[in-house]
């Protein structure tokens, strides 16, 4: 049943699905009811996580800043640097840099991230640029775009 939740919420990425169903709707599929999702919960923190996949709602005041191009976030709930990079689409990082793991200092400006711990600089592909991660890139993740929903796999 976990492969059918999955394609099920990688599909599900129509607000008229969400909203013809109200907020009492449930998502849950058979005896696996690790994840039992409210939209109420979903519409509150606009985005929902099944184990390595999240799904973000970017009509959702917390993301709906990454339809601009060149937008960044710092998505410290799901351990990710998502970015904007133009022409729809949309990247994500881990936030842990490879250096010396910090997690929250980070700036983007000129299409690169900045570890403010170190001054470690990344391009907005990931790629290691300068500062003492020393080569270490980092680490990348498969984002998808599909109408007002991403989609992230870790």
């Amino acid at each position: 049943m976990k492969n059918k939740r999955r394609e099920f919420l990688k599909t599900a990425g129509s607000s008229a699905l969400f909203a013809s169903l109200g907020s009492s709707f449930f998502i849950s599929c058979g005896d696996d009811d690790d994840l039992l999702i409210t939209i109420d919960e979903f519409a509150e923190t606009g985005y929902v996580k099944d184990g390595n996949l999240y799904i973000i709602d970017l009509t959702h005041s917390s993301f709906s800043t990454l339809t601009n191009d060149g937008s960044w976030k710092l998505f410290s709930e799901g351990g990710m640097l998502i970015v904007n990079v133009g022409s729809n689409v949309i990247r994500a990082f881990s936030n842990e840099c490879p250096h010396a793991s910090c997690r929250t200092e980070w700036s983007y400006s000129n299409n690169n991230f900045t570890c403010g711990c170190h001054i470690s600089i990344f391009s907005n592909s990931g790629d290691y640029i300068t500062g003492p991660a020393d080569g270490l890139d980092l680490t990348s993740y498969i984002a998808s775009i599909d109408g007002n929903y991403l989609t992230i796999k870790k």
